[in-house]
C-alpha cells in the first residue's frame, strides 16, 4: 500500500471534548463538524463526539446534516448556513435547527411547512459586525415579527459570530458583543438556544454567560484558555509517510524546482512521497521539518506535488523506509498544526482541511 496516510485519533477527539466541556461548566458545548469535521471525517467525528457526551452537533450545510441522519445520528443538528430556498423540501429531516439569515429563506420554508403540515425550527442569524450573512441588529425586531407571522416556523434561538475574537479590546469586538446583548431581551420566549462564541471567543470568555458555545478548531488541536493554561493537549490528526530514497549529495547541489535550495555542505538527502497533492501546503517550501527517528529533518527546497526532500545528515542511521511524520507526534517530539500554520502564514483550520480533504488513505484509530 502507498505509504502516505492520515491517522485520525478518535480517542483524542473524545478526550478533547470532555476536557473542554469540563472547562465550560454549565455552558453546553455544541461541537462544530463542518467541512468534513475540519478534514477529520464528518460521521466518524460526529459519532465519536456524541459518545463523549455531546448532546448536539453543528454543521454548515444541509447536506452535512442529512449525511449524519443517513449514518444513523439522531441528535439535534444545528445547520449554520440553514437551508437554501431550493433545499426546503430536504430540510424536513427531523430535529434540525436551521439558520435563517434573511426573509426569503423564511418564506420558502414556510411555504413547504404549510404544504406538508410541518414545522421548521430556526436560529436567527444576526450580522453584528462580521459583514457576512444575517440581519443587521436594527432589523431584528422586524425580522422576528415577520417570521413569527409565517406559518410552520418556530424561532428557537439567535446567533452571531465575532470577527476579531482574540482581541477583546478591539472596538468591533466590543460593539458586536454589545449588539448581541441588546438583542437578547427582545427575543420571544421560544428563543432558548442562543449562541455567539466559537473556539477563540469561548476560550477567551467573551460572553461566558451564554448557555451555548460552538467549539471548532479547539476540538482538533491543543488549546489554551485566556490565561494561557492548557484546556486540552491532544492533536487529533497525524500525517505520515515513509522515506523512499536516501542518498549522499555533494555541497553545491541544488534541490527541487527553481533551485530554491543549494546545499552548503555534503548532505544526506531523503525523499518523502508526500506533497501539496496530499494537502501539505507549498507555502511550507524550504521551511519546517518532518520527524525522522524522533528528530527534526529540515525540508529542503520546494514542496512538489507528491514529493518533499529532507535533510537527514544529522540523523544517525536514517534509512530507506523510515517513518517520516509531517504532522503529529513521533517519540517525544511533535509537530503541531499551530506550528505549521505559523510557518505557512495561515490558520490551523486551513492546514487541517487541506490535509484531511486530500487524504487518499485516512485511518481511524482509537
Amino acid at each position: 500500500m502507498y505509504p502516505t496516510e492520515v491517522i485520525i485519533h478518535l480517542d483524542a477527539l473524545r478526550r478533547n471534548f470532555q476536557d473542554l466541556q469540563r472547562h465550560a461548566g454549565e455552558c453546553a458545548l455544541v461541537p462544530v463538524i463542518k467541512s468534513d469535521a475540519y478534514g477529520h471525517g464528518l460521521t466518524q467525528a460526529g459519532i465519536a463526539l456524541l459518545s463523549a457526551g455531546a448532546k448536539r452537533l453543528a454543521v454548515f450545510r444541509l447536506e452535512e446534516a442529512l449525511a449524519l441522519r443517513q449514518a444513523g445520528v439522531t441528535a439535534p443538528v444545528w445547520v449554520l448556513l440553514g437551508a437554501l430556498p431550493q433545499e426546503a423540501e430536504k430540510a424536513l429531516a427531523p430535529d434540525l435547527r436551521l439558520a435563517c439569515p434573511h426573509l426569503e429563506i423564511a418564506r420558502a420554508l414556510s411555504e413547504v411547512a404549510a404544504q406538508r403540515r410541518a414545522t421548521f425550527h430556526l436560529h436567527l442569524t444576526v450580522d453584528t459586525g462580521m459583514g457576512r450573512l444575517g440581519f443587521l441588529p436594527g432589523e431584528v425586531p422586524a425580522a422576528i415579527a415577520a417570521i413569527s407571522a409565517l406559518p410552520g416556523l418556530r424561532l428557537c434561538g439567535v446567533f452571531s459570530h465575532l470577527a476579531k475574537a482574540e482581541d477583546g479590546e478591539h472596538p468591533v469586538t466590543k460593539a458586536q458583543i454589545a449588539h448581541f446583548k441588546t438583542i437578547l431581551p427582545t427575543l420571544p420566549p421560544s428563543c432558548q438556544e442562543n449562541h455567539l462564541c466559537a473556539s477563540t471567543a469561548w476560550l477567551n470568555r467573551r460572553f461566558p454567560e451564554l448557555p451555548f458555545a460552538r467549539p471548532g478548531i479547539c476540538l482538533y488541536a491543543p488549546a489554551t484558555d485566556a490565561e494561557g493554561r492548557a484546556v486540552n493537549t491532544r492533536s487529533v490528526m497525524t500525517l505520515r509517510t515513509r522515506l523512499i530514497s536516501v542518498k549522499d549529495m555533494p555541497a553545491g547541489s541544488t534541490i527541487s524546482y527553481n533551485c530554491l535550495r543549494t546545499l552548503d555542505r555534503p548532505s544526506r538527502v531523503a525523499v518523502a512521497p508526500l506533497g501539496y497533492d496530499d494537502g501539505y501546503l507549498r507555502h511550507l517550501s524550504n521551511s519546517g521539518s518532518a520527524l525522522v527517528r524522533g528528530q527534526h529533518a529540515p525540508i529542503l527546497g520546494t514542496v512538489c506535488m507528491s514529493m518533499i526532500m529532507l535533510d537527514v545528515t544529522d540523523i544517525p542511521g536514517a534509512a530507506l523506509d523510515d517513518e517520516a511524520v509531517f504532522l503529529g507526534r513521533q517519540g517525544d517530539q511533535e509537530i503541531t498544526v499551530h506550528a505549521l500554520a505559523a510557518r505557512a502564514g495561515t490558520t490551523p483550520h486551513e492546514i487541517l482541511c487541506a490535509i484531511g480533504h486530500a487524504a487518499a488513505h485516512r485511518i481511524y484509530a482509537d
